[in-house]
């Protein structure tokens, strides 16, 4: 699923991320708290979250995030990769370079935002040891 993500994110074309989407079952969630958004209306939905309105931020973090390392989370039987790992376990004093790597995982819009130790409100990605996106969201 990952490679999938990637290949779509450097067409530089969010429509790219449709067939993506469409492989799940399921759509992927995109807002915590957000009603699921059905298969047609997804990449509308992430075209709308992204600042420029096309969907070039989201690609661009999309691709970002990606490129991290990830974390390996198991919550009773369901086992999920977490991308960056720095979302799942953020150390309270991180480096320049680690900072650095947290603001280009950050929605424009949310570049105000901190977390409950200050750091920015980053946004991850959830996968499932089935190849399944299980979400996108920012937390």
């Amino acid at each position: 699923m990952r490679e999938r993500m990637l290949a779509a994110v450097a067409t530089g074309d969010i429509d790219a991320l449709r067939p993506v989407i469409e492989f799940n079952e399921t759509p992927p969630l995109f807002a915590r708290g957000a009603k699921p958004v059905g298969f047609a209306a997804a990449v509308d939905f992430l075209k709308a979250r992204s600042f420029d309105g096309k969907g070039h931020e989201i690609l661009a973090m999309l691709g970002a995030i990606l490129e991290q390392p990830y974390v390996r989370v198991t919550r009773g039987p369901v086992e999920m990769f977490v991308w960056p790992a720095f979302a799942a376990r953020q150390k309270p004093d991180p480096t320049a370079e680690e900072r650095l790597a947290m603001y280009r995982c950050a929605r424009f819009a949310n570049l105000l935002l901190t977390n409950d130790i200050g750091l920015p409100l980053i946004e991850r990605v959830g996968i499932g040891a089935d190849g399944t996106w299980h979400y996108f969201w920012a937390g």
